[in-house]
């Protein structure tokens, strides 16, 4: 595909977080502007936002940096331009810490200072510690956080007082110092310390947004009065960030006409397909669905379906949950259900080993359906980029070969089941049990963990039609797989023997479905130690 200079004609805002920015070079834009208005006049003082990450939070929160600081120009031709009759340039502290190396508390006090350092240059302040000093003497806590709270406090009432204006604060990714800290009690007490300031100095804020993951327990943001009015459930703001079906027929057809030519398909065919990779993200029961824009847009400049959230979205936080969470991920092949208030009052906290919560808020898992009589949420995988991102995710997490740097290889397990080798697929199974770090834990339960994980984790990637326990008639088959060559039913047993496995099978006929199916019939029977934590024997039958 050579590359064409048509594209430039309608530029695709990758990477672009700059609302003025990509304003300025005309990149294709969908309207969000009436979420600011209201936002900028209802009355409430301060917001959170909780979406994924790579969900265009950062855009929304950079495009309200560019409404409160007035720059009318960057709005022409938008909804807002209709709305908004007086564009007033108010006093703004703008906090970004999406991206740099926060493992380190540290580097949160230097990003905060270095923030407001650029406050007070812009509003001409010429800060002394003197003017706090009493204050800080007073106060018990004398943590870094709390002397930069009142420096900022001392800093919003100079403004105030000079301009009669009230100071905006946008914090972007406030979570993201919290979740990859190293030290996670001292961080949050920096920012207890310092977020105090959204109620110690209410009277000089006009405007206050905060976007994250996820609401962390402990910190003044979310406790005592005065919280941010937290709208990432309130069904007017489901599609706040997103990219709805509406807007993208509205907005993207000439790209979705591009990608249907090049990869042989209609335009409606082309949709479903991006649905079926990109879309289905609900953030309310009554809300309206939304794709990915990140991975859409993507797709638009591949000119193809692929999962790109693996390399974009993949939290560390909630891999090392998981990590020491025993947990059966086959729960995830089918859906599962989670009371509302539940997920609604969730607070990330390191003690709170509560994974379905966290898989919804980090973006793995969407709600699907609501009970109203019981208020229970159906939450299920998203779309199919997302559940191969964490199967993925998680196989490359546990089970990496010590030194290697590539991971779980899917192709070479997917070749075996395409050729009937099944002495290969076991070899490899007994390599990559070889690899799992819980090697030396003789707690049975976590040992058959993992068994059963690998083995659903790789049949699953492997893009088989996998049915994990099966059901027939006469029983249950562990699992079976299906290719256009082949029916595999696998039988799996613990500290028994292969034939066992393999004569229950026959016994219970497993197999009887598939008889006039057409295909090969492969069946499998596998024994597992859970003192050599490995596979040990298979048998298999024709």
């Amino acid at each position: 595909m050579a590359i064409s200079l048509d594209d430039l004609s309608r530029k695709l805002p990758i990477g672009v977080q700059s609302f003025e920015d990509l304003r300025k070079v005309g990149c294709l834009y969908v309207d969000k502007t009436d979420y600011v208005y209201y936002l900028a006049h209802s009355g409430t003082k301060s917001y959170f936002l909780a979406r994924p990450r790579r969900f265009g939070k950062s855009l929304f929160a950079n495009t309200l940096r560019a409404y409160f600081e007035g720059r009318k120009e960057c709005f022409e031709g938008l909804k807002i331009d209709s709305l908004e009759k007086d564009w007033i340039k108010y006093p703004m502290a703008y906090f970004d810490f999406v991206d740099g190396d926060y493992s380190s508390p540290s580097t949160l006090i230097t990003n905060i200072r270095i923030t407001l350092r650029e406050y007070e240059i812009e509003n001409g302040i010429q800060f002394d510690e003197s003017f706090i000093k009493e204050e800080i003497e007073k106060d018990e806590d004398k943590s870094e956080g709390k002397k930069l709270s009142y420096r900022f406090k001392y800093d919003m009432r100079v403004v105030s007082e000079k301009t009669g204006l009230n100071t905006v604060i946008i914090v972007d990714e406030y979570d993201n110092p919290l979740i990859t800290s190293e030290n996670l009690p001292e961080s949050k007490r920096i920012y207890r310390g310092f977020f105090s300031v959204l109620k110690s100095a209410d009277k000089y804020i006009r405007f206050a947004f905060i976007t994250g993951v996820t609401k962390f327990a402990k910190t003044s943001i979310f406790s005592g009065l005065n919280q941010p009015n937290d709208i990432t459930d309130n069904e007017k703001f489901s599609a706040i960030c997103g990219i709805t079906h509406e807007e993208l027929t509205d907005n993207f057809t000439p790209e979705i006409e591009k990608l249907a030519k090049h990869q042989d398909l209609t335009f409606d065919e082309c949709v479903a397909e991006l649905k079926h990779w990109y879309d289905s993200y609900l953030f309310h029961e009554n809300g309206e669905r939304v794709f990915n824009p990140v991975s859409l847009l993507k797709a638009f400049d591949s000119l193809d379906f692929q999962n790109f959230w693996y390399d974009t979205g993949n939290p560390q936080m909630l891999m090392k949950r998981i990590h020491n969470t025993y947990y059966d991920f086959k729960r995830f092949e089918n859906d599962v259900e989670y009371p509302k208030n539940d997920l609604k009052t969730f607070k990330n906290d390191e003690h709170n080993m509560e994974l379905v919560p966290l898989l919804y808020y980090t973006g793995y898992l969407t709600i699907k359906s609501y009970d109203r009589k019981t208020r229970t949420y159906i939450l299920g995988f998203p779309n199919n980029e997302i559940k191969l991102s964490f199967l993925q995710g998680l196989i490359n997490e546990f089970y990496r070969e010590p030194g290697s740097l590539t991971g779980f290889i899917y192709a070479d397990f997917l070749r075996d089941f395409r050729r009937g080798d099944i002495d290969s697929l076991m070899e490899r199974f007994q390599a990559l049990y070889s690899t799992i770090p819980y090697a030396n834990n003789d707690n049975d339960k976590w040992v058959e963990r993992d068994f059963q994980n690998v083995i659903f984790l790789v049949f699953t990637i492997c893009g088989q039609f996998v049915v994990s326990e099966y059901h027939s008639s006469k029983g249950r088959a562990d699992t079976v797989v299906v290719n256009d060559d082949y029916v595999y039913l696998f039988e799996f047993k613990m500290d028994s023997d292969a034939q066992t496995a393999l004569d229950q099978i026959d016994e219970k006929d497993y197999a009887g479905r598939f008889k006039m199916d057409g295909r090969k019939l492969i069946k499998v029977g596998v024994n597992f130690s859970s003192k050599e934590k490995n596979i040990v024997d298979w048998k298999v039958a024709e």
